[in-house]
């Protein structure tokens, strides 16, 4: 009985997870700078906070199944071969959020495809995983009907334009509660073929 309390206890150490892709440095200045003048000019508190990034699944999973995690995605993203992002102007979600359009997200949704192949481990909580549909860079969300209105009068004419090689993405991860995600493990696209049995080495 004592030995199995930590188990216990350990399974029960649920982690909130995201995988992003970061964009090189230069580039999120822009995005950051392109942030920081939406909240100035129109008052905005709901803005999106911390570094820059290309959102891509988000879960929640025990603490303890976390290796599996990390070397089912190794599998899946060393068989990928790097690509480019392209963003360009802006979009909405109407009334409620701001953010910079990938313009060529059916390839970043390609890649979301593939991620899928870890969905048992990701639901491990009891909660189906959310794999991004509309990749996209957040610059506000939560916005007032009023602030989303006029924002967009001026965004819907506003030019932005950037690309950048993905060659990785981050695994991230919080406790309940906690606002700021920590890097647990970085994926290098490394464009190599993943062993045919790789299934089974998870028992999935």
């Amino acid at each position: 009985m004592k030995t199995e309390a930590p188990l216990i206890q350990a399974s029960r150490r649920i982690r909130e997870y995201l995988l992003v892709i970061d964009p090189p440095e230069t580039l999120r200045h822009r995005v950051e700078k392109c942030r920081e003048a939406l909240v100035q000019a129109y008052g905005i508190h709901g803005a999106a906070m911390g570094r820059p990034h290309l959102s891509l699944a988000r879960f929640r999973a025990p603490e303890m199944a976390e290796e599996k995690i990390i070397h089912r995605l190794q599998w899946i993203s060393m068989a990928e071969k790097p690509f480019l992002v392209e963003l360009r102007d802006f979009g909405s979600y109407p009334m409620h959020a701001i953010f910079i359009r990938i313009a060529n997200q059916p390839r970043i949704l390609q890649f979301i495809s593939r991620l899928k192949e870890a969905r048992k481990l990701m639901k491990l909580a009891g909660e189906d995983p959310w794999f991004i549909q509309d990749p996209n860079i957040a610059l506000a969300g939560r916005l007032p009907r009023e602030t989303y209105l006029d924002a967009m009068k001026e965004y819907l004419h506003k030019s932005f334009s950037g690309r950048f090689w993905a060659d990785s993405c981050l695994l991230l991860k919080r406790r309940a509660g906690e606002k700021r995600y920590q890097v647990v493990r970085r994926f290098d696209f490394e464009c190599l073929p993943a062993p045919a049995a790789q299934g089974s080495l998870f028992n999935l």
